[in-house]
């Protein structure tokens, strides 16, 4: 039975294998496979929903062929209902979301023409940290940003625009900040490194990049704050610690270079 993907407004949540914050801990993730590659790094799981969303997927793909089988029995189940994972058309890369399945299940399906499949893996073993949703995905570079299922308020506060400006890469948010940090997780390395940072007003982003001039007056908005920093190589993480005005909370988020290959 062929599925078309249908309009979802509930939250994504982006997952990464990335530093554990404190007291939290990874409930389960999932081994998937597509077209027989492992391509589990891009799961994004809360509470209630995995999203998966290949990078060589630019739209949400069309999906067929859905299945549930029990591993120990062979028998076909009710399989859950797959929902299209980016509702903003205009933001290039696509996914599939659905809740989650129990141990001992395999979920198979076409999607975008590729096999997949999905099998839930033991709670806590090498499972991506929770509560990370995928905000964008533009120019190689993606956004996660924290953000738990019940605490859902809306999207496009980080990363409604990535711009690649030579060696440095510009990152648009509306958050009101005070303070900002980055540590650099480069691919395979153990502990982070201090990594330089900048956090602009519009006209001073205008004032280094002149000719950006036109589309922060007319695309990206003069009120935003611009976050700057250099370039990533294939597979770098940066996590970015903005400290927020009145109160001083702190919310993390993290940048990923994505490597080329697999775009």
């Amino acid at each position: 039975m062929k599925f078309r993907l249908l309009l979802f407004t509930a939250a994504l949540v982006s997952v990464r294998v990335l530093p554990a914050v404190a007291d939290e801990v990874s409930r389960y993730c999932y081994r998937i496979l597509v077209d027989g590659k492992d391509r589990g790094a891009y799961q994004y799981v809360n509470a209630k929903f995995v999203t998966f969303a290949d990078p060589s997927w630019k739209q949400d793909p069309t999906v067929e062929e859905v299945r549930l089988v029990d591993l120990k029995t062979g028998k076909q189940e009710r399989p859950p209902f797959i929902q299209r994972a980016n509702y903003i058309s205009s933001r290039p890369w696509g996914g599939v979301m659905f809740e989650h399945i129990p141990p001992g299940k395999v979920l198979s399906m076409r999607a975008g023409g590729a096999l997949v499949s999905f099998q839930r893996t033991a709670s806590g073993v090498n499972c991506p940290h929770p509560d990370f949703r995928l905000d964008n995905r533009l120019h190689g570079y993606e956004v996660l940003q924290q953000c738990p299922f019940e605490m859902y308020i809306g999207l496009g506060d980080l990363g409604s625009r990535i711009h690649v400006e030579g060696q440095e890469v510009i990152l648009k948010t509306a958050l009101l900040f005070t303070e900002c940090t980055a540590t650099l997780h480069k691919a395979g390395a153990g502990e982070g490194r201090a990594f330089p940072i900048q956090h602009l007003g519009a006209y001073r982003l205008i004032e280094r990049y002149p000719h950006l001039s036109k589309p922060v007056h007319e695309q990206w908005g003069l009120m935003n704050i611009y976050i700057v920093f250099p370039a990533l190589n294939a597979g770098d993480e940066l996590e970015i610690v903005v400290t927020l005005s009145g109160g001083g909370r702190q919310i993390p988020f993290y940048v990923r270079k994505i490597e080329e290959r697999e775009r």
